[in-house]
Formats: C-alpha cells, sequence, structure tokens
C-alpha cells in the first residue's frame, strides 16, 4: 500500500470518533403547533382525548373517543397535573402521590400547590390546543405532551422508587372469583377498546349483556355505572386486575385505603366487574363504616380482600416547572 493510502486512511480513523460524536441526535416528538393559555374563570371543563390511564372519575359514554382523535389534541380548564398524568401515563395511585403526601414512606412529589391544588381549593388551570400528524397513536401523543410541558412550562422531573407500605389485592378462596367479577368474553366483539383509533361513529355490533351487571360501554376502562340504587357503583369492561388494584384507592375516596394496592390475585387475562358498596359522606371516612362497607363488598362480589404488604412504589418527583410562557 501507499504511503499516501497510510495518510488517508489515518486521517479516516481519526476523524471517525468526532464525526460520530457530532452526529444530530434524533429530535423528541413535538406537536407541529401548540397553544397554551391560562383558562377562562367561566371556561367549561373537557378533553377531545383522554387524559387519564384507564381509570375514569365520571362515566363514559359509547360516543366518548378513546384515542389520539386524528392528531388533534384540545383541552379547556385542565390542571397541570393532569397534564402530567396524560403525558406520563400514571397509575392512579402514582396520581395521588403527585398531588398529595398521603402514602406512608413515599416522599413528597414536589410539585407547587399552583400545580397540585388540594381537596378542597382548586389549582390553575390551562387550555392547551395542539395538532400532530393524522396518524399519530395515543401514546406517540403522550411523548409529545412530555415535549410541550417541558418547553411551555419549564418542566423538569424524574422518578424515585420507594419502599412503601401497602395492600395486596388476593383471592380470598384460591381460585375462585366472586360472582361480579367474571373473565371477559371473547365473544363481546362489541365494545370499543379505550385506545382504540376506530371511527366512533361507524356502526359496530351491540355489547353483549353481561352476567356481572351494568359495565362501561368501552373496554379497558374502570368508571362509574349507572344505578338507581344508593351507594357508590363501579365497573370495568376487560380490564387487567392490576387496574383494578391501583384504582382502588381512588374509588373509595382514599380515607377508606390510605395505602397504595398491588395486584397479588395471580390471576392474568382481562375482566368484567361490577362493584357497589354504601358510602356515608357525612361520617370519619377512616373511623366509620365505611372501611367495613368496602371490604365486605369486595369479598362478596368479587371474591377478593386486601392483606397487609410492603411494594416498591414508582412515583414522579417534580424537580422545576414554570407558569407557561406566552404563545
Amino acid at each position: 500500500m501507499h504511503s499516501m493510502d497510510w495518510k488517508l486512511m489515518l486521517c479516516l480513523l481519526v476523524a471517525a470518533p468526532a464525526l460520530a460524536q457530532s452526529a444530530p441526535a434524533s429530535a423528541p416528538l413535538a406537536f407541529d403547533v401548540a397553544s397554551v393559555r391560562p383558562s377562562r374563570a367561566d371556561g367549561t371543563q373537557n378533553s377531545n382525548v383522554p387524559l387519564d390511564a384507564g381509570y375514569v372519575y365520571g362515566s363514559v359514554n359509547a360516543g366518548d373517543t378513546r384515542n389520539a382523535n386524528g392528531g388533534s389534541f384540545r383541552a379547556t380548564r385542565q390542571a397541570l397535573w393532569r397534564y402530567i398524568v396524560f403525558a406520563y401515563k400514571l397509575s392512579a395511585t402514582q396520581e395521588m402521590a403527585l398531588r398529595f403526601s398521603i402514602y406512608s414512606g413515599v416522599p413528597k412529589s414536589g410539585a407547587p400547590f399552583w400545580v397540585t391544588g388540594s381537596f378542597d381549593s382548586s389549582p390553575e388551570f390551562f387550555d392547551i390546543s395542539a395538532r400532530a400528524p393524522a396518524e399519530t397513536t395515543l401514546d406517540q401523543m403522550r411523548v409529545m405532551m412530555q415535549t410541550l410541558l417541558a418547553e411551555r412550562f419549564q418542566l423538569a422531573l424524574h422518578f424515585v422508587t420507594a419502599d412503601a407500605p401497602a395492600f395486596a389485592l388476593v383471592l380470598s378462596k384460591p381460585g375462585v372469583t366472586g360472582p361480579n367479577l367474571q373473565p371477559h368474553p371473547a365473544a363481546d366483539a362489541g365494545a370499543p377498546s379505550a385506545t382504540s383509533a376506530a371511527d366512533p361513529s361507524a356502526p359496530r355490533p351491540a355489547t353483549l349483556p353481561s352476567v356481572v351487571g351494568e359495565l362501561p360501554p368501552v373496554c379497558g376502562v374502570i368508571a362509574h355505572v349507572p344505578s338507581a340504587d344508593p351507594g357508590q357503583h363501579f365497573g370495568g369492561r376487560a380490564v387487567p386486575l392490576s387496574l383494578l388494584a391501583t384504582t382502588m384507592p381512588t374509588m373509595t375516596g382514599l380515607a377508606a385505603i390510605p395505602r397504595p394496592v398491588v395486584d397479588e390475585t395471580g390471576l392474568s387475562g382481562q375482566y368484567d366487574f361490577t362493584l357497589h358498596w354504601i358510602h356515608d359522606p357525612s361520617g370519619d371516612e377512616a373511623t366509620s363504616d365505611n372501611i367495613a362497607n368496602f371490604r365486605d363488598a369486595i369479598r362478596k362480589q368479587l371474591g377478593l380482600e386486601l392483606k397487609s404488604t410492603h411494594t416498591p412504589m414508582r412515583v414522579v418527583m417534580v424537580d422545576h416547572v414554570e407558569r407557561p410562557s406566552e404563545n
């Protein structure tokens, strides 16, 4: 090989690491355009995409869209914690740890009051409108929201894992579920998925009547279900029991179950369930019959009970956040 060839090879070898280091990193997923502004005092709370991770505080209607809505994101009068929950797909338990210091052994999230509010005082509210490509999935939109929150709210956060007292959700009798907790039937093809991209206006087969009672009209969510009877009424269609477990503290209003709940039933797959119990809002939730009512209900209706345990709990810590910059 000629001396010139050796010199050329040497130059290439020296330059290669520099070229690799200077190669531009792929840009994070981001909305094409976005608008952020404080909400009007008389504004209404609304969102055209689900801001939850499968637990719904209200009822679900058959026409509700549970998808990315063709890349269009519009939400009005929402607290910043709601956008954080959406962006990072936080469970109900993680949401409660972000908003309130309620779990023993879990550090405070560091989120300021204007972000979280309290049980009896509202946080600040914001409207966000954004546009992404039509083929954007809901999980891609979550990542885009992470980028938006970092750019417009200067949000910086990290996750920590803390060992916390918890309840394990277990079967009362091995291998036996209660009458209101049954495997989701494969024949129930009429209910759309909670993350389905299908056109909600398109005709679809009617959902099958459930042996466990009235259920939400879409799969993959836990929500209030209508009932003329007194008390609390929840249902879930085609949900994993891990979702039922993490949702229990919020279903009960926290005071009855002031610990995270983890699924240790050993049951995999998707289940349908309904659950109803009497909740007395006038009593002291932590010492009244509300705790006993709920535990009795899950045992008789679902065949489940709660056992004390400890669990590693992964929670959000807010390092920095500011009110949004102007559009």
